[in-house]
C-alpha cells in the first residue's frame, strides 16, 4: 500500500495543478466583475481590480463599447500551494446607450477600483420644481 501512495499523491498534484492553471485562464475572462450604471447624465462603470497598478491598466472607450485590460508581473516563489489570481485581464463591455466622445471623459483608480464616467449623448437631467 506504501508503494501506491506516492504515485497517486504525484497524479493528484499533477491534476491539481493543471486545474489551478485552467482557473486562472478563465479567470482572465471574467475579469474583472464590472458595475454599470446611469448617474448625472453620465454612464458610470466600476470594475473590480485589485492588485493591479494604475500605469498597469488600459482603457479604451468608442461611442459603442469599451475595453478595460491590465496586466502584471507576478514575482517567483517557492512553495507555492494554490496560485488563481491573473496575472492578465481584459473586458470588453458593449455599452447600452451612445456615447457623447465629443464632451470628456474621465478615469479613476483607487483603492483597487476603476471608476469610468462617460458622458451620455443626447441625456439631460433635468431640473423638478
Amino acid at each position: 500500500m506504501a508503494t501506491m501512495y506516492g504515485p497517486l499523491k504525484f497524479m493528484a498534484d499533477e491534476f491539481m495543478k493543471n486545474v489551478n492553471d485552467r482557473a486562472k485562464e478563465v479567470l482572465t475572462f471574467l475579469y474583472p466583475p464590472v458595475k454599470m450604471y446611469e448617474s448625472g447624465g453620465e454612464l458610470v462603470i466600476e470594475a473590480d481590480m485589485p492588485g493591479f497598478e494604475k500605469k498597469d491598466i488600459k482603457v479604451t472607450a468608442n461611442r459603442y463599447s469599451i475595453e478595460i485590460s491590465a496586466s502584471r508581473k507576478e514575482e517567483e516563489e517557492n512553495n507555492v500551494f494554490l496560485d488563481q489570481r491573473p496575472t492578465r485581464v481584459f473586458k470588453s463591455i458593449k455599452l447600452p446607450v451612445d456615447i457623447d466622445m465629443d464632451s470628456p471623459v474621465a478615469a479613476k483608480y483607487a483603492n483597487g477600483v476603476l471608476t469610468v464616467k462617460l458622458p451620455i449623448k443626447g441625456l439631460k437631467t433635468l431640473k423638478i420644481e
